[in-house]
């Protein structure tokens, strides 16, 4: 079984493995959950990345930023990702 150490360690490389990080701000933990069935871990993912804008002048120099958030689904035995969603966490 997997730690919540190991569990962590898995959806961070997926997270870099399959997006584009260069792009992310501020990428931080925000939770982890062993599912009720004990079975796979949620971690959740977030970060922050530049707000884009229709209006090129406001674009310029633009600070303005969104959070994001991913929620890795993960095999508890075998560390294999199950699921990558959207979204705030929940079983």
């Amino acid at each position: 079984m997997l730690t919540i150490k190991e569990a962590v360690q898995t959806a961070m490389a997926l997270l870099k493995d399959l997006y584009d990080t260069r792009k992310f701000e501020d990428i931080l933990l925000e939770a982890v959950e062993m599912a009720d069935d004990g079975r796979h871990w949620q971690v959740t993912v977030g970060f922050s990345r530049k707000a884009l804008s229709e209006n090129v002048m406001e674009a310029i120099g633009s600070k303005k930023y969104l959070r994001s958030r991913k929620i890795f689904h993960i095999d508890g035995n075998s560390g294999d990702l199950i699921s990558i969603k959207d979204g705030e966490p929940s079983f």
